[in-house]
């Protein structure tokens, strides 16, 4: 058969219809994969500071806190699916249109394409925890055995059902295509503005760029099986493929080691029911939506932030007013949707701004979110997310400086200047408070020797392998190598001593309450080795629960034979301690 005619068959096999279909299913997966994330993040910051810190057996354990980094795990996760849907668009054709989304505190929101009951639009709203656990737990709920075939409407009774009517237009286009060359195929764009975002291509290894037809279904599984598990690809068939366990694949799994592992094997709807069960369990009953939160165990402190527009004791003293961070989110949010519609329609997601003066990246924008989104609730408010058409970086700058007083993610003018200047000199920046190598370093260039700069001036980020440069990250939880499997002991929990782009463990500035995993044991004691011996594991294990920042100290006095090390010094506009404490950390 000549290429004419291959090509001639296989268009009779996957028809022009067939493949608009295809692309409006790749842009419903967008804007579906899009709108969990402020869902998701407005629920996960809105525990209270007493139901983070409350514990039940003295701090062995912080079973909120848990459950708050749970809901993260699947937040985060849904950021690495909206790329990976986005790359799947860019890969046919689509160019991914991110939705302009404009919601008000308290406003009934509609999820696209899903409707749990036909003929009935799905609705939600921008909530705390137990008022949107119903609506998460729809969203992500798995289907049942049999799915419906992929409709002109594309609407769906649940997201399971969406992914799998589109794995089957992909199928169809695969099956017809499978033996014409790329460089034939008037659909697939294999390499086409593919986005590997620096945290995801550290903790996600296995999950691949689209470059080939096979990673259409690698990507396409990962999605789905992080998500409903694995009934989706299995149901589909072909290249769509999953174990029938109901535990997510281990190269969909995050490094061993990394922030969220031990959630990994999960799918999201089994997180999301863990965590309702967590909750209503402490509370001594089901956990819903109502216009009250449960107490604190032990105390009359709610558990969940209220919009009942009074102010929380949690809230700090230096906090904006609440009009003031209301307008400022929307600026960061106008700005965030127009970076990521620039990054996906170009192929490259910039994670940072590096050490000059330049505008925020990504990163930067969405770490806003982080502190801002809890500030709101502390006022007794929901965060508004209100979209301006032409927000320019500038403007996002000056609403993170007017919103963040304590430069928690962004960087004063000051600073900036002085970092521009390093940047030029080849100078290495800051990791922490009291990090500092020598006198004008640190936050404000206030510092006077080694050892006693205010805090961190090098790039904000919060979790393993989104540093971009030496020196800098908590490690508070274990590293891993390319591809997986841990780093030998002896390179594991040395914060700030990290070597080269995306190697630092964990959080810039390392926050007061960072330990050193407390899950980590068991990994520890798992590995095997020459390198593993008892001893190394001991000293491991010996730090867990322990302040990443105390030990960053000891290793930075017997590295720069400074001993005793300085304190720290402080001014009131740059506070070392009253910055430190005001970041949260990422393990407990």
């Amino acid at each position: 058969m000549t290429q004419a005619a291959a090509l001639t068959a296989a268009s009779k096999l996957f028809t022009t219809d067939d493949a608009a279909l295809l692309k409006k299913h790749l842009q419903a997966l967008v804007q579906v994969e899009f709108l969990t994330i402020p869902l998701y993040l407005t629920a996960v910051y809105s525990f209270t500071e007493a139901a983070l810190a409350y514990s039940p057996d003295g701090g062995q354990t912080n079973p909120l806190y848990s459950a708050q980094q749970e809901v993260l795990s699947v937040a985060v996760q849904e950021m690495l699916h909206l790329q990976l849907a986005a790359n799947m668009c860019n890969s046919f054709g689509v160019t991914p249109q991110i939705p302009q989304l404009t919601v008000s505190p308290g406003q009934v929101i509609t999820v696209p394409h899903l409707q749990p009951t036909p003929g009935t639009p799905f609705t939600t709203t921008i909530g705390n925890l137990p008022d949107v656990m119903g609506a998460l737990i729809a969203i992500e709920k798995p289907a049942g055995t049999a799915f419906p075939p992929p409709n002109k409407e594309v609407v769906y009774q649940s997201i399971a059902d969406l992914y799998h009517a589109a794995l089957t237009l992909l199928n169809r286009y695969l099956r017809a295509y499978a033996n014409i060359a790329p460089a034939d195929d008037p659909h697939f764009q294999p390499n086409h503005l593919q986005v590997n975002y620096a945290t995801f291509q550290s903790t996600y290894p296995m999950i691949p760029t689209i470059a080939t037809r096979a990673d259409v279904g690698t990507v396409a599984n990962a999605i789905t099986d992080q998500g409903e598990g694995g009934l989706v690809a299995a149901s589909a068939g072909g290249l769509f493929q999953s174990t029938d366990s109901g535990d997510v694949l281990p190269q969909f799994q995050p490094i061993a080691g990394s922030r969220f592992a031990r959630w990994g094997a999960k799918s999201h709807y089994n997180r999301f029911l863990e965590v309702q069960q967590t909750i209503s369990t402490i509370a001594g009953a089901p956990v819903g939506p109502s216009a009250s939160s449960p107490a604190v165990p032990g105390t009359s402190m709610p558990m969940f932030y209220l919009p009942d527009g009074l102010p929380s004791p949690d809230l700090p003293s230096w906090a904006p007013a609440v009009n003031v961070l209301q307008t400022c989110a929307g600026t960061i949010w106008s700005y965030l949707i127009d970076t990521m519609q620039q990054g996906f329609t170009q192929g490259n997601l910039q994670p940072t701004s590096g050490q000059g003066t330049g505008t925020s990246g990504f990163n930067d924008t969405m770490l806003a979110f982080k502190y801002i989104t809890p500030m709101i609730w502390q006022w007794g408010q929901v965060i508004g997310y209100t979209y301006t058409a032409g927000t320019t970086g500038a403007q996002a700058q000056a609403a993170m400086d007017t919103a963040d007083p304590l430069s928690l993610f962004h960087w004063d003018q000051t600073t900036a200047q002085l970092r521009a200047q390093w940047a030029a000199a080849g100078t290495d920046l800051n990791a922490c408070q009291g990090l500092n190598e020598c006198s004008g370093r640190g936050w404000g260039g206030i510092a006077t020797a080694k050892g006693n700069g205010a805090c961190a001036t090098a790039d904000l980020h919060t979790c393993g392998g989104n540093n971009d440069c030496n020196a800098q990250g908590g490690c508070g939880f274990l590293s891993s190598v390319t591809g997986g499997g841990l780093l030998n002991p002896a390179d594991q929990w040395i914060p700030s001593e990290n070597t080269g782009v995306g190697t630092g463990g964990c959080q810039t500035p390392i926050g007061t309450l960072q330990v050193f995993d407390r899950t980590a044991a068991a990994s520890i004691n798992a590995q095997t080795g020459e390198a593993w011996t008892a001893a190394a594991k001991a000293q491991l294990v010996a730090l867990i629960g322990t302040s990443v920042w105390a030990q960053a100290r000891t290793l930075f006095a017997a590295d720069k034979q400074v001993n005793p090390l300085p304190p720290p010094v402080s001014t009131d506009k740059y506070n070392g301690d009253a910055r430190r404490a005001a970041v949260a950390p990422t393990s407990k």
